[in-house]
């Protein structure tokens, strides 16, 4: 062990280096039991070190190899301190406090709380409640560059953004007491609120609470205080400054240092920073859910993370930092006589930010005043209605406070507001700067896409404050022209975006009960209808129908407009006949009041013959969608976007009744029109490439028809869902495909994904389900599961019957589908009834000579084969062969099997 003379010079070498060894205190925290370890503590373990404290002090030193062997030789007496190197022996003050080491920051993980360097001047403590923000705390750090050695001399400023109330001083205080540490020179807080306060903050961090700069420092005049500490934060040693609430670019740019090795940490509510500053934004949010629920937790211990009425708190209180904070301790301190249940009921009021829990008295651990609504008061009151700027930023503040609380709001849609003349170039950029000011205030969120949001209790905050009946019509206006619009369009994508804002709307206007309120709940009904939101599409068009039935009557237009769009949901349903009758109803009032040429006429009749068409009745919808086509081009031309729509029905109908080359023509014509008015990602382009793949498809085309259903699901993947019911048609087709050309697993996985998809958005009694489950069934039996099949095929059967009534085509093809099985099990008598009753089907609702009549017959054929009727069956084989070279040619794969099978036959008779 070293004498008292070693171990005085060791303690002395120690304490000139006292800015390296705190760097020890969080590594050392095990060994001496402690993390909130003295100087004086650490030094007296040092001065006669354990071998393990000798051996971590000099890693945390991060001395060179040789240097290291002598530290510890030294600190185990094996050596006399006064060989120790020059290098060793230097003070961390002047020209070599460059050379000081830095040990890296962990970038794995958050450090560990420790003390800061003595240097520093940090009047606030650490908060015990502070909560989560692991991933703030990341981004600045790399931000600040606090890994880089103090020798590196650019200036690295960060920012942490974002509204009153989220955080930003309590983040900054946590990054001191994890990160401070890593910054040798000290951790200097310094409070920007009061401009004029600023040179007495900046003086304070020489005095005897800060670096110590001179014994008699507190006697001098406060500019040369002021002057020695900006000389001092010019030294590249790494030193953290902490401007707390700076707002003003000018302010910034009078105190930040030019050089050394200072990093700047600031809090603002300012988001937008001039870019020769270099500030790195690290824009904060409101917490996870999680964080909030366990920071309620913290506050009031007797409360369950589990606790559905917690959930309902954080919601409401749009888990914003300082309100949850308040609610906490109002919940803490009157735990024995409120639940959060009845805590919960007061929060549920338009005047929320009355309720005294969120305006408690004092200041917070950040020094800051504990109440809600004067935090944004500070932001708003910033906001001069004289100023142009200002003034027109009050308007859109108000503007966005009737928009869905804390939904992202796109900006095109907000301006759009303000209802602008296109031309209007500066008033565009005066409310663009207008935007930009309001977000500097903290009072607007932005993202990196440019969509804004506003926290639901700045709205409650800004309904208080300013009158929003005028906001609200303009906004209600806005939403309904560019939803008519985008419905119009079939705008899925940006339907989606402003969906939630119309939803909101139209909820607050309906106690109105009035024109407007119809015309929201009709836009919403459409929109929902588009995105296949049945029920909810539903409830919204009979609430517009019932206030326009009172107030217009029953032939209004307006009246037709809201039962055209409820027919069409009612139809997407299954609901047919419903749809049917409303549709019929519609096209009288139009044929009446607008007279047969009209664009909305046409409509209508498209609509009917669409419905038609569902229930078999192929030819009297041929002729309405015929009409429908030739109205609308009278009316708008070709290139219209409605008249691809009307082209393609009037295809499908046709490929119904088997006039393949006629569909095709129509079908072809409607993907040219959609694709160059709204290019390939589109639903109507995926819907148009089905109906044409599935044409193909019946022609024997395959590869074509491949490439055509697989285009249509994957544009309706990516436009819409991967579980939309659009997708289940697209899917099932596409299984149909795979299973005409024997890839039966394949088909069998594609109509499994549309029946799972079906179901879950129609049910299981839907007609789509039905041709779904049919062609399941299908795939099985062709694979040998002859029982499963079955089961399919006879649910699909039981929900035609019910949906259509047995002469539907549907229905036929449920019997034929279970025919085949039943043969295929050697069922022969039981195939032959649903066989023979799906041909008189056919029959009835086709003629003679359709595709489906020819499948049948062939299936027909082939049970009576099969009981050794080869009379009967070559009738059968014949009818079908004649069918199919008619209408799809003596080279179709079907044409070629029904051929085959009475050369089989006329074989075994010559045989015998």
């Amino acid at each position: 062990m070293p004498d008292d003379r070693e171990n005085d010079s060791l303690g002395s070498w120690i304490r000139r280096r006292r800015k390296a060894l705190d760097l020890t205190q969080a590594v050392l925290a095990d060994q001496v039991g402690c993390a909130e370890v003295t100087i004086r503590k650490l030094e007296a373990d040092v001065a006669r070190p354990s071998r393990q404290v000798a051996e971590r002090l000099a890693t945390c030193l991060a001395l060179p190899p040789d240097e290291r062997a002598l530290f510890l030789q030294v600190a185990r007496g094996e050596r006399s301190p006064d060989r120790l190197p020059r290098t060793l022996a230097r003070s961390d003050s002047g020209a070599h406090a460059a050379e000081v080491p830095i040990a890296p920051v962990p970038l794995d993980r958050v450090p560990l709380p420790a003390p800061l360097p003595p240097a520093s001047r940090m009047p606030l403590r650490r908060n015990p409640l502070f909560v989560g923000r692991s991933a703030d705390l990341y981004q600045l750090a790399r931000a600040l560059t606090v890994s880089e050695t103090a020798a590196i001399g650019q200036l690295e400023i960060a920012a942490a953004t974002g509204l009153g109330g989220i955080g930003k001083t309590q983040l900054a205080c946590e990054f001191v007491h994890r990160y401070g540490p890593f910054f040798p020179g000290g951790v200097f807080w310094l409070s920007f609120a009061d401009p004029a306060a600023v040179p007495a903050e900046v003086a304070a961090c020489g005095g005897m609470d800060g670096m110590q700069l001179s014994p008699n420092f507190g006697t001098l005049p406060l500019d040369e205080q002021v002057q020695r500490v900006l000389t001092a934060w010019k030294e590249p040693i790494l030193r953290l400054l902490v401007f707390d609430n700076c707002e003003d670019e000018a302010l910034l740019h009078q105190w930040q240092p030019r050089h050394g090795g200072c990093r700047v940490l600031l809090t603002s509510r300012r988001h937008h920073w001039d870019p020769t500053f270099g500030v790195q934004t690290v824009p904060l949010d409101v917490l996870p859910r999680a964080e909030s629920i366990a920071l309620l937790c913290q506050l009031c211990p007797n409360l369950r993370a589990d606790d559905a009425d917690l959930q309902a708190i954080a919601e409401t209180l749009g888990d914003l930092p300082l309100a949850l904070y308040l609610a906490g301790s109002f919940l803490g301190k009157y735990r024995h006589v409120l639940t959060p249940a009845q805590y919960l009921q007061r929060l549920h009021t338009p005047t929320i930010l009355d309720d005294r829990s969120l305006q408690a008295a004092g200041l917070s651990p950040t020094l800051h005043v504990q109440h809600v609504a004067r935090t944004f008061e500070q932001s708003y009151a910033q906001l001069d209605p004289a100023a142009p700027i200002d003034a027109v930023a009050l308007r859109l503040l108000a503007h966005a406070a009737c928009f869905a609380p804390a939904e992202p709001i796109p900006r095109a849609l907000l301006l759009e507001t303000l209802t602008l003349p296109e031309d209007d170039v500066e008033g565009t950029l005066l409310a663009e700067d207008a935007l930009t000011r309001l977000i500097d205030l903290g009072l607007l969120d932005s993202d990196a896409a440019g969509n804004l949001r506003l926290h639901r209790l700045v709205v409650a905050f800004i309904r208080a404050v300013l009158a929003h009946d005028t906001a609200q019509a303009a906004v209600e206006a806005t939403l309904l022209r560019v939803t008519e619009t985008l419905n119009e369009q079939r705008n899925h994508r940006r339907l989606l975006t402003v969906q939630p804002h119309l939803r909101f709307v139209t909820e607050a206007a309906l106690p109105r009960a009035d024109a407007r309120t119809a015309d929201l709940c009709t836009a919403l009904g459409g929109s929902l209808w588009l995105q296949a939101v049945l029920p909810e599409a539903q409830s919204y068009l009979e609430q517009a129908l019932a206030i326009c039935e009172r107030l217009f009557g029953p032939d209004h237009p307006k009246t037709a407009r809201c039962l055209n769009v409820l027919s069409a949901v009612l139809y997407e349903q299954g609901q047919h006949r419903a749809a049917q009758r409303y549709q019929e109803y519609v096209l009288t009032i139009r044929q009446r009041v607008l007279g047969p040429e009209h664009g909305d006429t046409a409509g209508s009749l498209h609509n009917l013959g669409l419905t038609l068409s569902a229930q078999g009745q192929y030819a009297e919808a041929q002729g309405y969608l015929e009409q429908a086509v030739a109205t609308q081009q009278r009316a708008f031309g070709a290139e219209h976007p409605n008249t691809p729509r009307f082209l393609n029905s009037l295809g499908e109908v046709l490929r119904m009744q088997g006039r393949y080359a006629e569909a095709q023509g129509y079908l072809e014509q409607a993907v040219a029109i959609q694709q160059r008015a709204f290019g390939a990602e589109h639903p109507d382009t995926a819907r148009y490439l089905n109906s044409l793949g599935e044409v193909l498809l019946e022609r024997g085309q395959y590869a074509e028809a491949q490439g055509y259903l697989e285009q249509a699901v994957a544009i309706c993947e990516r436009v819409l869902r991967a579980d939309h019911p659009s997708t289940a048609v697209y899917l099932n087709a596409l299984g149909r495909l795979c299973q005409t050309q024997g890839q039966y697993a394949e088909a069998q996985g594609y109509l499994e994904q549309a029946v799972a998809i079906q179901q879950r958005a129609f049910g299981a009694e839907h007609p789509s389900t039905a041709l779904s489950l049919t062609h399941l069934g299908l795939a099985l039996s062709a694979q040998g599961l002859y029982a499963e099949a079955q089961g399919y095929l006879e649910q699909a059967l039981a929900i035609c019957e019910r949906v259509f009534g047995p002469d539907h085509p549907d229905t036929a093809r449920c019997l034929s589908a279970l025919g085949e099985v039943l043969r295929k099990q050697g069922r022969y008598a039981a195939a032959q009834g649903y066989l023979e009753q799906a041909v008189a089907i056919c029959e009835r609702v086709f003629g003679p000579d359709h595709p489906d009549t020819a499948l049948i017959l062939t299936h027909l054929g082939s049970v009576l084969e099969a009981q050794g009727q080869d009379g009967a069956a070559r009738h059968s084989y014949e009818q079908a062969l004649a069918i199919n070279q008619s209408i799809r040619g003596p080279d179709h794969p079907d044409t070629h099997t029904i051929r085959s099978k009475l050369a089989r036959l006329a074989h075994e008779d010559d045989e015998t």
